[in-house]
């Protein structure tokens, strides 16, 4: 009954003192379903709960679902090309507070979309559900997504501003393969790893469409080490929580075209490596995309 007032949002002093900040309960977190892409996702995620009230959540509208409207445009900073669209599914925000009023020490941003590419740049031939054509898939959406990213202004300046992926991991807890890496931002050396990480995991969930769940965690009161002076294992719970909560139900359709490609491919086994990426790179027009007819559970912490 004390912890509201122990831990009221509030920053009246800052403290470095060893602590276990306070997010919001997982355990009373309700229920999600929604449909995506003729699919059914479900999961557990708490209600938004931000630092500031500026920072606003999305939800879906109740039952409907996002495939049944055009997708989203990525911006130009985002993305290097205009190939890529997108459906945003859900976003939420997170705050970990310290003990009286001593004010915010981590957030933990989560958010969901659908990725697929647009009307015209479609890859002929190919099933996101084939494990070749999914690491394929994904490498051409990491390039475009943070490979054209540099330090310089022009396109001869060899300083990415992200690296990645690192700390590739499989699952296997959904009806369909999915993989998770860690994305970087770098110094402007373009070299030096800095800050906490993107942490992204896939699935594919149609033929043309994968999902994308997106982690990062925000740590702060560090000592001059760079450390965090309070125990951050509230935020990687949460986290890894709300991504074991996740489940899909395959929809006719897909699971019909997941089960075609099965009987194609008997080893559905994503690759079990994936080296980072050579980036930056002039990622401006699609490159090959394997096509199958034209060639001869849970892991916790990512």
């Amino acid at each position: 009954m004390w912890n509201p007032i122990k831990y009221s949002h509030l920053e009246w002093f800052q403290r470095d003192n060893h602590c276990i900040p306070k997010g919001p309960s997982f355990k009373w977190a309700p229920w999600k379903t929604m449909p995506l892409a003729g699919s059914r996702l479900r999961l557990k995620v708490p209600r938004h709960c931000p630092t500031h009230s500026t920072v606003k959540q999305f939800d879906l509208p109740f039952g409907k679902d996002p495939a049944d409207r055009p997708m989203g445009s990525y911006s130009e900073m985002a993305m290097a090309n205009d190939h890529w669209g997108y459906w945003r599914v859900l976003y939420r925000y997170y705050a970990f507070w310290g003990p009286w009023m001593s004010g915010c020490k981590a957030e933990l941003g989560f958010g969901m979309s659908v990725v697929g590419r647009r009307k015209g740049s479609e890859y002929p031939n190919t099933s996101f559900f084939h494990p070749r054509a999914f690491e394929s898939v994904l490498t051409e959406y990491l390039n475009d997504r943070y490979g054209h990213q540099r330090w310089g202004s022009t396109k001869n300046d060899p300083r990415p501003r992200h690296a990645g992926p690192f700390d590739w991991r499989l699952h296997y807890h959904l009806p369909v393969f999915g993989a998770s890496c860690k994305i970087y931002d770098t110094g402007m050396d373009g070299k030096t790893l800095e800050g906490n990480p993107e942490r992204l995991f896939f699935f594919p969930i149609s033929d043309r469409h994968f999902v994308r769940v997106r982690f990062k965690r925000d740590l702060y009161a560090r000592d001059n080490k760079g450390k965090p002076t309070y125990d951050a294992s509230p935020v990687r719970d949460l986290q890894e929580a709300i991504f074991n909560s996740i489940s899909l139900e395959l929809g006719p359709e897909a699971q019909a075209s997941y089960d075609r490609i099965k009987a194609q491919c008997p080893d559905m086994r994503l690759t079990e490596t994936f080296a980072p990426l050579n980036w930056p790179t002039e990622a401006t027009t699609p490159g090959e995309v394997y096509e199958p007819e034209q060639a001869s559970h849970k892991a916790l912490g990512f």
